[in-house]
This record gives structure tokens, sequence and C-alpha cells, in this order.
């Protein structure tokens, strides 16, 4: 337990103690505070710390004093730690990240990792967000994506043997919605909302500052668009169909005798949440019409427990295959998934390139994503 745990549940116990000396239940307390049941027991026990307003009220119906909740404090020149909405403690060579998780306090183990390591990540995604407070609502937007972008690649750089989804979905998603590393200013915002927005910029942003150095080497483009831009792309390609512009995350654009040649679309999602409806009309117009369209994921999905696991939606291979496995090996709604989950399990490599899944990690932007890019720009000239 740390130092500021040992003083909050010294605090919390005092507290119960003064309603027992004062002879009111659990119950009356509620009655008197017009709260609902269950409360004031939540508030004793820790598993919901009460406001100060909250905590002095309890004590004025308990007809006690600050003195008598601070008894037995320990008294100490500083305090350890700090529990945040996200913090880590040190465990032999690993660290334990530890985050509120639905109703559950939650664990994720890092491996060959240290406390300090933890603090230069939090610290990159903190002093980022610093820049909003004489930020206006659009360079509001740029700022919030170009700091979870860095806090990532951070993330990926000084851990390069964790499983990258686990970095998206346990330390850099937990500590955005920390409020104590956002400016003060901002603490009503609801976090998680602001993830949503936020989370969908950042992850486009990562894949154009990992992969585009090697790429642009190569010839080839990676671009985030303005809506003009967007819209010009969709008018000027003859894709038989109606098709939304605002649907396009990132453009690929080869270099051909000089002039930037748009040859396709990367589908750039933390999960697979409502790509149905988002991606696959666009994907499949694009690939009918001779042009590549992969989906690049995170691939994260886990389940609220003490220690979730992040197995993500594209399942196991055999006759257990998820509906989200057959939309590309079957289907071939995308021009190929590349999965940055290292639990995702690759596909068979009897299966058609343009249809496969393939798992890959930061750990060099020569990879089989790139490659593939590579190829793909390469069939695209010669048709």
């Amino acid at each position: 337990m740390t130092e500021a745990s040992v003083y909050l549940k010294v605090l919390l116990g005092n507290l119960r103690k003064l309603r027992e000396k004062s002879g009111l239940t659990d119950r009356d307390l509620e009655e008197r505070l017009i709260l609902g049941p269950g409360w004031i027991k939540r508030f004793e026990e820790g598993d919901t710390i009460p406001s100060i307003d909250m905590l002095l009220a309890i004590v004025h119906q308990a007809g006690g004093s600050l003195n008598d909740i601070l008894d037995g404090i320990p008294e100490s020149p500083e305090i350890a730690e700090i529990e945040r909405f996200v913090y880590a403690e040190q465990s032999d060579n690993d660290i334990i990240i530890k985050f509120k998780y639905a109703r559950y306090d939650a664990e994720y183990t890092l491996s060959d990792s240290t406390i300090d390591e933890f603090e230069e990540v939090i610290k990159t995604l903190r002093d980022g967000l610093s820049r909003l407070v004489s930020a206006d609502e659009e360079q509001s937007k740029a700022i919030k994506s170009d700091s979870v972008a860095k806090t990532f690649l951070k993330a990926t750089s000084i851990w390069p043997h964790a499983n990258p989804s686990d970095l998206w979905w346990f330390v850099t998603y937990r500590a955005y919605c920390d409020p104590f590393n956002h400016p003060a200013k901002f603490a009503r915002l609801d976090f998680t909302q602001s993830w949503k927005r936020t989370s969908g910029w950042a992850l486009e942003e990562v894949l154009v500052r990992y992969y585009g150095p090697f790429l642009k080497s190569h010839g080839v483009s990676l671009i985030i668009a303005g809506a003009e831009e967007k819209r010009t792309i969709v008018n000027r390609i003859d894709l038989g169909e109606r098709i939304e512009a605002d649907k396009i995350d990132v453009l690929l654009m080869g270099d051909k005798n000089g002039v930037d040649t748009f040859f396709g679309v990367v589908h750039v999602k933390a999960s697979f949440a409502e790509r149905r409806t988002d991606d696959v009309p666009l994907s499949k117009a694009l690939s009918s019409a001779g042009y590549t369209s992969p989906l690049w994921t995170m691939n994260c999905k886990s389940e609220p427990s003490e220690r979730p696991f992040n197995h993500g939606e594209l399942g196991n291979l055999g006759n257990s295959r998820s509906a989200k496995r057959k939309d590309t090996e079957d289907e071939g709604y995308f021009t190929g998934c590349f999965s940055y989950n290292s639990n995702t399990i690759s596909s068979p490599t009897n299966i058609a390139n343009e249809q496969r899944i393939y798992v890959c990690d930061f750990s060099n932007p020569d990879d089989e994503f790139s490659r593939f890019i590579l190829q793909r720009w390469n069939n695209f000239q010669a048709s």
C-alpha cells in the first residue's frame, strides 16, 4: 500500500468511527444527505472517495469536527505516491500498471520496464497537452492529436518488446482519460468522449509519422488530407457509385514521373467498431476499381476484469473464425488487414496476399505493411 493510500485508509476509518460514535447508521446518514442506498459504505470502505464538500457534510451530520477524522494520520514529510486514473508500481523487473476498468481495479503487467520509463511516457502526454492552455478550438484538435501520437510512439520506442495494441489500450488511452494530465480548465471535460474523437486523428498521425519517411524514400506518400482535398479525389476517380469523401482516412499517393498519383486509401481504426457502415462501402468500391484499400488497426478489444486481456476481434482460425476475420479472408472487403495486436493470429500463407491478415509492430518500418504498400504501388503503375 502506498503512503497516500495509508493516509486515506486512516481518514476513512475515522469517518466510520465518528458515525458509529454518533449512533447513526449508514441508512440514517443517507436519509439526511439524500443519498442512494450504499453510498456511505462505499465512502467508508474507500470504493469511492468523497469530495471535500461531502466529507464535511458527513462530519457535520455526525456532530464531529475535522480533528476527529484526522486523528492518527501518520506524520511524513511527503507522500510517496498519489493514486491517479492510471499509475504504476514496480514489481521486480516489471511494472504493474493500475487503472479503473468499469467496476474493477484493473492491472496490466508491462515486463522489463521501470517507473522512470512509465513517467517519461506520461510526461510526454502531460507536456503536450499543456499547450492547450492558450489554444483556440482548431489548434486544440491538432495539439491533442499530436500529444497522443507522440506519447504512443514514445511508448513503442521505450518498450519495443511490448504489444503495441496494449500500449495504446492500457497505457495511452488510460493516461489521456486522467484529468490531471490535462490543463485544469478542462477539469469538467468528459475525457472518454474526448478520446473517441482525438484517438482517431492521433492514430492517423501515428501511421504517417512512423511509415511516412520510409515510404517517401521509395516514392510513396501517406497523406492526411483536408475535406476539400478528399472531395477532389472522390470526384476525380470513377468509382461507379456515390462515395462519402469524409470516410477517407489516409491517402496513398505515388510519385509517377514527378506527379503525385492517387492509388488508394488506408482505413485507420483502433478497433472494429462501426467499420461496417463507415469503411466497407468505400473499401469495396475502391478495390473493385483497382485501388488499394487496406485496414490498419490496433485491433483493441478486452472485457472489464481485474486483469483484462486484449484479445482483439479477429478471433481464431478454423471453425471458430470471427465474422470480422471472414470479412477480410473470405469476402475481401479490404485489401489486406494489418493488426498491431500481437495477440492477433495471422492468416495462413495459402490465402491470397490481398485477403490476408498480417500482424505487425513498430520495430522497423521496413515490414510487411510497407512492403505490401510498395508492391501495390508497383502493380498499380504497371496496370
